[in-house]
Formats: structure tokens, C-alpha cells, sequence
């Protein structure tokens, strides 16, 4: 009988070793908590590897071997996804971690403000075996209007809207698409931290661009542009050069007056700014 019970307790403990031996540890972060209806809700998934052998990621037909579950407050079931995430492979070392960005926008139907939280899921190897993440958080919000320019592009009456949302402890900017007639949002997209120290300059050039120049600290400016379909075009972090300070059309096209482009140095050294030019979802 005791021999017995040794075998057991030998066996449970290989199949506790062999649980420990295949753990992996999964967290997800969003990029930040306030997103602007129609913005790429960005966030960060790192995969820890507490095992000690590597593990190659890959997808088989029809199942992704990272998939994610978004819900809204307020609804007791999930959101459905659109369509099957298809992420690249990937292999994290034993011992190791490796992080993946990943965007929720193209893969669930997002089109409603209020507040969500999402958990990351991986598959194994074997295709059996999964781990979830913590339930993280992020909010979709409106903003307000600070402008509205309506045109017509492929047979649609598009609203093009520069908006401003609080974003942590800052005001931000944003463009914005809208479809006129059935409300829905085309895209949207971050276009600069505003400090209300000045006015913002918009001007829509004739290829139904929105171009918009905020300031951002006492010192910088950034320029921005947005397409028609909500997407970023150009943004720049950008320093006085003495004079007024505007946005204009001449000629077709739209010029920067009184500022010129700013370089950060590659070394450390007092200037160096971090609040304008490392702005995620740029």
C-alpha cells in the first residue's frame, strides 16, 4: 500500500512539474483609455514563456492562434468579431518575452461610444491549449466639434470633422469621417495635442484634404493632415521662426507660415520634448 501511494504522489508531482513547465503568462495594454469613435483602438500583448523549451505561434486554416474577446458595459454577451484575425507567426524563446501590437478596429464592429474591456487569448502549438490575459479597459467617446467641412467623394456625402477629446490629463485633437446620410464613421485619427494658447488653423485643400496646426506646449506647434477616408497623412512637430504663425493655401498648396520643422536631438539634451512627437496612433 505504500508503494502504492508513492507511485501516486510521483505521478502527481511529474504532472504538477509538467503543468508549471507549460505555463504561459499573457497581458494586454492598450495603448491608452480614450479613443476616438472610428481610431485604430491600438494595444500591446506581450507573451510570457515560463517554460523551458520555445513555442512557435502559427495559425491554421479558420483558427488564429491569438483571437481576443471585446465587450461593452451594459451587454452581458461579447461583441461578435467581423473577421478572423490572421497574425504572423511567431516564436518566443523559453524563458523569454515577446510583445505583439495589434489593432481591434478591422476585426469587431466598434461604432458605438461607452466603455469596453478586452482580453487576449492564445492557442498553443497543439491547438488545444489556451491562455488568457487580464481584462483590460478603454473607452470610445465622441469629443466635441471644433469644425465641419461636407463634401461629396465616390457618390457620398462625407462630413470631415476636427474634434477634441480629453485624453488623460490633455486635449487632444482629432480627425474625423462621417458619413453623412447614414451616420456611420469612415475613420478617424489623432492629429495633435492642443494647447489652447492659440486657435487651431483648418483649411481643406482641393483634393479634400483637412490640414489643421495646433500648438501643442509654449513652444511647438504640430501639422497635421487627414484624407477623406480618416486617414493620417502627414504630421509634423514644428518650432517658431520668428513672426505670426498661420496656415495657408497659395497656389494649390498649403503652406506653414513662421515655423519650421523640429528635430529632435539624437542626443539627450534640454529641449527635448516627449509630449508632442511620441504620440501614439500617429
Amino acid at each position: 500500500m505504500k508503494n502504492i501511494m508513492t507511485i501516486i504522489l510521483a505521478a502527481l508531482c511529474m504532472l504538477f512539474a509538467g503543468q508549471a513547465l507549460a505555463q504561459v503568462e499573457v497581458r494586454v495594454q492598450p495603448i491608452r483609455k480614450e479613443f476616438l469613435l472610428g481610431e485604430n483602438v491600438s494595444l500591446q500583448v506581450r507573451i510570457d514563456n515560463h517554460t523551458d523549451r520555445e513555442v512557435n505561434f502559427v495559425n491554421i486554416p479558420g483558427r488564429s492562434w491569438l483571437h481576443f474577446t471585446v465587450t461593452r458595459s451594459g451587454e452581458s454577451n461579447p461583441i461578435s468579431p467581423a473577421l478572423i484575425p490572421n497574425f504572423p507567426k511567431l516564436t518566443v524563446p523559453a524563458g523569454s518575452s515577446r510583445s505583439v501590437t495589434a489593432n481591434l478596429r478591422p476585426y469587431f464592429s466598434l461604432n458605438r461610444d461607452g466603455s469596453y474591456k478586452v482580453t487576449a487569448t492564445v492557442r498553443m502549438p497543439d491547438m488545444q491549449t489556451t491562455y488568457s490575459s487580464n481584462r483590460a479597459s478603454f473607452v470610445l467617446a465622441n469629443g466635441g466639434t471644433m469644425k465641419t467641412f461636407t463634401v461629396q467623394s465616390r457618390g457620398e456625402r462625407l462630413n470631415m470633422h476636427l474634434r477634441i477629446l480629453r485624453v488623460g490629463e490633455k486635449d487632444c485633437l482629432f480627425g474625423q469621417v462621417v458619413n453623412a446620410d447614414s451616420r456611420s464613421v469612415m475613420g478617424a485619427c489623432y492629429m495633435g495635442q492642443f494647447l489652447n494658447f492659440m486657435q487651431p488653423r483648418i483649411v481643406l485643400d482641393s483634393a479634400q484634404n483637412m490640414h489643421v496646426l495646433c500648438q501643442s506646449t509654449p513652444e511647438y506647434f504640430t501639422y497635421s493632415k487627414m484624407d477623406n477616408r480618416g486617414n493620417r497623412r502627414d504630421y509634423k512637430v514644428m518650432k517658431r521662426t520668428g513672426g505670426p504663425v498661420e496656415l495657408v493655401s497659395s497656389g494649390g498648396a498649403i503652406r506653414v507660415i513662421g515655423l519650421m520643422p523640429y528635430t529632435r536631438p539624437t542626443s539627450t539634451s534640454e529641449g527635448v520634448i516627449h509630449s508632442t512627437s511620441d504620440r501614439p496612433n500617429r
